[in-house]
C-alpha cells in the first residue's frame, strides 16, 4: 500500500460539482469534515454525510453532485495497492460509504494530521502516513463491523456496550456489567464477545485508548495525567497498553502533531 497524494478541499460556496465521468488510477479514501457532498458511481448515486467516509476503488467512473447550497470540507487520501483487499475484501473493486459520524473527532484529527505531515515532508512522512492509513481503515471497518452487529445484537448486549461507553472512565469490572445487565459473568463475557469479537473490559480499554490518542494530539497534557483522567494509575501499565494497541508509544504518538 502507498500513499500518493493526501488533499484537502475546502469548498466555501456551493460546489459547483462536475458532469464529465472521472477516473483515478488510485483508490480514494475521502472524509466528509463538514457540510455534505454527493458523487454519481458507475450510475449509482452516494451521498456523503459530515463524519461519513467515502472509499472508492481505482478505476470506478463518477461525477461531482452538490447536495444543497452550503459550504462543505472534506479530504481525501490518493493510495495504491490491493493487499488491503486480502483484509478488507468487501472494499474490493467497490465504492462504499461508511457511517463514522461517532468517529467524527479521532477521524477529524487523524486526517489533519495525515495532511500536514504529507504536506511538510519530513523524514519518514511516507511510512508514517501509510500507517495511519492502514489504521484509518481498521478503525473505519471496526465502526462498520460494530454497527452492523449492533442491529442485530440482544438488547442486554447493547445495554453493555452502552454502559461501558459512558462510563469508561470508571474502574469497570464484569461483576459491576453482570450486576447491571442481571445476567451472570460468563453470559456477559460469552454474548459480548459473540457479538464484538472482543470480551467487555477489552472493549472500554479500546475506548479508552482512542479517547487518548485524541487527548495526546489535541492537548498539551502530560501522560501521566491523561492516562490518569482515563482511569489507568499506573502510567507504566498504560504505556504498554498504549503500545499494544497502537503499534507505538504515546510519546512517539504525540510526535504526528
Amino acid at each position: 500500500m502507498a500513499i500518493k497524494n493526501v488533499i484537502l478541499l475546502d469548498f466555501s460556496e456551493k460546489w459547483k460539482a462536475y458532469n464529465k465521468i472521472l477516473t483515478s488510477p488510485h483508490h480514494l479514501l475521502i472524509f466528509v469534515e463538514k457540510g455534505a457532498c454527493a458523487y454519481r458511481i458507475e450510475g449509482t448515486p452516494y451521498v456523503v454525510e459530515k463524519g461519513d467516509v467515502l472509499f472508492i476503488a481505482e478505476g470506478l467512473g463518477r461525477q461531482g453532485e452538490a447536495v444543497n447550497e452550503d459550504a462543505h470540507t472534506k479530504y481525501s487520501i490518493h493510495f495504491t495497492g490491493d493487499d488491503v483487499f486480502q483484509h478488507f475484501p468487501d472494499l474490493n473493486h467497490k465504492a462504499v460509504v461508511f457511517k463514522t459520524a461517532s468517529l467524527h473527532s479521532y477521524l477529524k484529527q487523524s486526517y489533519a494530521h495525515m495532511y500536514a505531515i504529507w504536506a511538510k515532508k519530513d523524514m519518514y512522512f511516507k511510512p508514517i502516513c501509510e500507517y495511519m492509513l492502514l489504521e484509518l481503515i481498521v478503525r473505519i471497518h471496526q465502526e462498520s463491523m460494530v454497527q452492523q452487529s449492533s442491529s442485530k445484537q440482544p438488547s442486554v448486549v447493547q445495554q453493555v456496550r452502552n454502559y461501558i461507553t459512558e462510563y469508561y472512565r470508571e474502574p469497570l469490572s464484569i461483576k459491576e456489567l453482570a450486576q447491571f445487565a442481571n445476567r451472570s459473568e460468563s453470559h456477559i463475557i460469552t454474548s459480548f464477545r459473540k457479538h464484538y469479537n472482543m470480551a467487555p473490559l477489552e472493549y472500554m480499554h479500546r475506548i479508552r485508548i482512542t479517547k487518548a490518542e485524541e487527548l495526546l494530539l489535541t492537548t498539551g497534557a502530560n501522560i501521566e495525567k491523561i492516562a490518569m483522567e482515563l482511569g489507568y494509575y499506573d502510567a507504566a501499565h498504560f504505556n504498554r497498553l498504549f503500545k499494544k494497541l497502537t503499534g507505538m508509544s504515546p510519546s512517539m504518538y504525540r510526535k504526528l502533531q
